[in-house]
C-alpha cells in the first residue's frame, strides 16, 4: 500500500471516528466515567517511594558491575557523618561522644543513625604483625570499653596517623573532625524512617563545642520528603490561582469547568496507570504533576476558546463543537506525541 493510501485510510477512519463520537455522547462521557472509575480503584496502591538503584542506568556496564560486588563490599547508598570539635582535638572528646555502636541483625542499635544498616564491624581498623608473625586487626576504637587514659589515647593518636588510609582521609590532618560512614541496605530502606533516626542521634550528639555534618543520599531524599506536604500545598495553591484565572478569563462554566475537568481526569488516569502496573512514583519526581496540570489546562483552555470562537460564528453549540475538535486535534495529538518521545 502506498504512502498516500495509508494516509487516506487513517483520514477516513477519523471522521467515522468523529462521526461516532458526536453522534453518541452519552455513551462517550459514560465510557470516560467508567474509565475513570476504574483508574481510581489503584490509587490507593500509589505511594511515593525513591529506590536509590531506580536513579543509575541499570543497564550501563558500569552499574552491573556493582551490582555484582555490592552485596559483599557494599554499595554506594551510604550516609557519612562528620563529628568536628572546636576546642582540643576528637581524642580529647567525652567518652559519651565516642559511643555509637555497630547495629545487630540489620536493626537499629543505641545511637545508630539508620535503621538498614549493614550488620558489618567497624571497618577503620588497625592491622599490624603479631610476635608470632600473624596478621592482626583491631579498630582504632572500641565503644564497648571502659574509659581510657591519656597513655591510651595518646598510642590511638599515633597509630591513627601513622596509617596514610585513615589519617587525612577519614580524620583530619588537625585531629578536629573524623567521619563515620554507614552503609545502608538497599533493599526495603526507609527513608523517613532513617532521615527520623539520623535527626535523633545529631541531637544526641549536639553539645556546645561540637559540630555535627551529615551527607549522603539518603540524608538528601530525606530531606526532599520533609518537603513532602510543602510541595503539596503549592500544587493546591496552583490549582486555585488556575481557578482564578479561568474564572476571570472566560466567567463561563465551560470556560472554568471543562481545563478543570482535564486536570482532574489527566490526574487521575496517570497515578491510576502507576498504581496498576506498580510503578511508584519518586519524590525528586513530584514537579511532574505540575507539568502534567500546565499541559492539561493549556489544552483545555485552546479546546475551550476555540468552541466559544466557532460558537460566535455558528450561533450552533454541536457544530461550534465539531469545528473546534476539526482544528485543534491534529496539532493537539501532535504534541501529546512529542512529549511522550521527549
Amino acid at each position: 500500500m502506498s504512502g498516500g493510501g495509508l494516509r487516506q485510510r487513517i483520514t477516513h477512519g477519523l471522521h467515522v471516528g468523529e462521526e461516532w463520537l458526536f453522534a453518541n455522547p452519552k455513551i462517550v462521557l459514560g465510557l470516560i466515567l467508567a474509565a475513570t472509575l476504574a483508574w481510581s480503584l489503584f490509587l490507593p496502591k500509589l505511594r511515593v517511594y525513591s529506590d536509590f538503584a531506580d536513579l543509575l542506568p541499570q543497564q550501563h556496564a558500569y552499574i552491573r558491575g556493582i551490582n555484582r560486588i555490592k552485596e559483599g563490599f557494599g554499595g554506594a547508598n551510604q550516609i557519612v557523618m562528620a563529628i568536628e570539635v572546636e576546642q582540643g582535638t576528637i581524642l580529647t572528646m567525652p567518652r559519651s561522644s565516642w559511643c555509637m555502636k555497630p547495629p545487630r541483625d540489620g536493626q537499629p542499635a543505641q545511637r545508630q543513625p539508620q535503621p538498614g544498616g549493614q550488620p558489618d564491624a567497624p571497618t577503620a581498623r588497625k592491622v599490624y604483625l603479631s610476635a608470632e608473625g600473624n596478621f592482626m586487626s583491631e579498630p582504632y576504637y572500641d565503644p564497648l570499653k571502659g574509659n581510657r587514659t591519656a597513655a591510651e589515647f595518646e598510642r590511638m593518636k599515633k597509630d591513627v596517623i601513622a596509617n596514610p588510609t585513615i589519617y587525612g582521609l577519614l580524620v583530619s590532618p588537625d585531629l578536629k573532625a573524623a567521619l563515620i560512614k554507614a552503609q545502608l541496605n538497599e533493599a526495603d530502606l526507609d527513608y523517613v524512617k532513617t532521615f527520623a533516626e539520623l535527626q535523633k542521634v545529631r541531637e544526641s550528639l549536639a553539645r556546645p563545642g561540637h559540630k555535627i555534618h551529615v551527607t549522603g543520599n539518603p540524608v538528601l531524599t530525606g530531606w526532599v520528603y520533609t518537603y513532602l506536604n510543602q510541595i503539596l500545598g503549592i500544587l493546591a495553591w496552583t490549582l486555585a490561582l488556575l481557578a482564578t484565572l479561568l474564572i476571570v478569563y472566560f466567567r463561563r462554566l465551560y470556560g472554568i469547568a471543562l481545563p478543570l475537568l482535564g486536570i482532574a481526569l489527566s490526574s487521575i488516569w496517570g497515578s491510576g496507570v502507576h498504581g496498576a502496573d506498580g510503578h511508584q512514583p519518586r519524590a525528586p519526581l513530584l514537579p511532574i504533576p505540575f507539568l502534567i496540570a500546565a499541559r492539561a489546562t493549556s489544552h483545555g483552555v485552546q479546546l475551550v476558546a476555540r468552541y466559544y470562537e466557532e460558537l460566535a460564528k455558528t450561533h450552533h453549540g454541536a457544530k461550534a463543537a465539531r469545528n473546534a475538535l476539526d482544528a485543534l486535534f491534529r496539532p493537539g495529538s501532535l504534541a501529546i506525541i512529542r512529549t511522550r518521545s521527549a
